[in-house]
């Protein structure tokens, strides 16, 4: 029977697999909050011992950040760079194993998850809770994004796995190590999760220390030896990043939004029609323990100004799940009455429009990446022979660039930015990739010229008149500009 209900579940695991890779073939590029983690496996793929070569030590960014998540998905990706080496293919097919390796890691995560809940709650739930994951486009878009948040949402889902399961010592040495390392702000979230099973008398305080004393100790042992190491200082990355955005509220420097944005904005845009079916979820009682923490820790979280929808973005499938709990209440009374039969098309409708939504949504970050085409059409308009010195400014590097794109070894790749246009240096270059900013061509148009313009997202155009009504307008955004042969 076991067997059976594996091999009945394996097409919701495909489908969790194929929409994240989907996701990731066709927004192959990142943008700069991605960077580090993306250019350190680089580095520590290419460059591997000679540390003096990392990128981080010219743009170390403006906290440091930790080693040890590219390091284990340069570890996981190393067979497949060494085939492509083999083959000579280009570093860019890396840079998307790289990025499958990470989504594959949340994908699994989700899984075992959904294991769990098809144990407490049974098979509906749980295929709703795929199916719900599957379609709503925030959470597969981000599941391959090598972000802090990223890298720590496989083992925040594995350790509120081991909650629900009542594994406390996997849930406190997960806790422990996913805190100290990645993201510190996960002591609120966790924490009050913790805070319920000492109050329920689950967890006694001699068997949390039992467990959280040595998880806490090796972590930070591990993180500091490491980054000490790639750092070449004395360095705790994320209480670094604890000191900067939380006691010197330095993120606030990024843009500040009101208390409720989680909840009026993120969520909604997050969870989409799936919204609606979280109220009738709870319901249930064994729900509203599960949300209590989530919601607790949104609205502490709420109190820091700067904020940004990745930040809560470990608390999305715990909304699903409340969400496919409630949608199980209406489709296991379908044959009650017409009401349960309207409202089971309904539970299947918002799947459509989540997945309408996230192919629309796609579609618009496809052309949100000017920057990472800039560099394949460079590629692609010269030949490798070609004696090619280019200069990447900060809107191009921001918007997709990076050590992966830089497919020709005897090409000179160069991101400085300290120079001005008016800068002599620049004619030196033999390629300028820049944003396609007309007062900043004219101050070239004496040395260099457009090659090539790279359309990028504008807006989105509304007609009513015309089909399709809703359409998504492109605009130049960068160019790639040429340097004038002497006549």
């Amino acid at each position: 029977m076991a067997e059976k209900k594996n091999v009945l579940g394996l097409p919701l695991l495909f489908l969790l697999i194929t929409v994240a890779l989907l996701h990731l073939l066709i927004c192959p590029f990142t943008k700069v909050e991605e960077s580090f983690n993306l250019q350190a496996a680089h580095d520590i793929l290419y460059h591997r011992t000679n540390v003096d070569k990392y990128d981080h030590h010219e743009f170390p960014g403006v906290v440091p950040r930790t080693f040890l998540g590219p390091l284990v998905l340069s570890v996981l990706c190393s067979p497949v760079v060494f085939l492509s080496s083999l083959l000579d293919a280009p570093k860019f097919y890396t840079q998307l194993t790289v990025r499958a390796s990470l989504g594959v890691c949340v994908v699994a995560a989700l899984w075992h998850m959904q294991k769990e809940v098809r144990r407490q709650f049974g098979s509906t739930v749980a295929r709703l809770f795929c199916l719900t994951c599957a379609s709503q486009f925030h959470l597969m878009f981000y599941s391959t994004r090598t972000l802090p948040n990223t890298f720590a949402l496989p083992l925040v889902l594995v350790a509120f796995t081991s909650w629900m399961a009542q594994k406390y010592g996997r849930f406190v040495s997960l806790s422990a190590f996913v805190i100290i390392v990645f993201r510190s702000e996960l002591c609120i979230f966790l924490g009050l999760m913790l805070v319920i099973s000492l109050l329920s008398r689950k967890l006694g305080l001699l068997q949390l220390l039992y467990y959280a004393v040595p998880a806490g100790v090796l972590s930070l042992t591990l993180t500091v030896a490491i980054d000490t190491l790639f750092w070449r200082k004395l360095l705790w990355p994320e209480g670094q990043v604890l000191w900067y955005n939380t006691i010197l509220n330095q993120s606030s420097n990024w843009g500040t939004v009101p208390f409720l944005w989680y909840f009026y904005s993120a969520l909604p845009r997050a969870l989409g029609c799936t919204l609606p079916f979280v109220p009738l979820g709870l319901l249930d009682r064994r729900m509203r323990l599960l949300l209590l923490p989530t919601v607790g820790f949104i609205l502490t979280y709420s109190l820091l100004p700067h904020k940004e929808l990745r930040f809560i973005i470990y608390t999305f499938p715990v909304f699903t799940l409340v969400a496919a709990r409630g949608c199980s209440f209406i489709l296991c009374n379908y044959q009650k009455s017409w009401m349960y039969k309207l409202g089971s098309a309904v539970v299947f409708g918002q799947l459509f429009i989540n997945a309408a939504y996230s192919t629309f949504s796609l579609y618009v970050s496809h052309h949100n990446y000017p920057g990472g085409r800039g560099m394949l059409e460079l590629h692609g308009l010269l030949p490798v022979t070609a004696d090619v010195c280019v200069h990447i400014d900060t809107y191009t590097a921001e918007t997709g660039v990076s050590r992966f794109l830089e497919q020709n070894k005897n090409w000179r790749y160069d991101k400085r930015e300290d120079l001005s246009l008016k800068n002599p240096h620049m004619e030196t270059y033999t390629h300028l990739l820049m944003e396609a900013n007309v007062t900043k061509m004219k101050v070239l148009q004496g040395t260099h010229q457009p090659l090539a313009f790279i359309a990028g997202y504008s807006n989105i155009a509304v007609n009513m008149f015309h089909m399709p009504p809703v359409s998504v307008q492109l605009a130049r955004k960068a160019v790639l500009m040429e340097r004038k042969t002497p006549t």
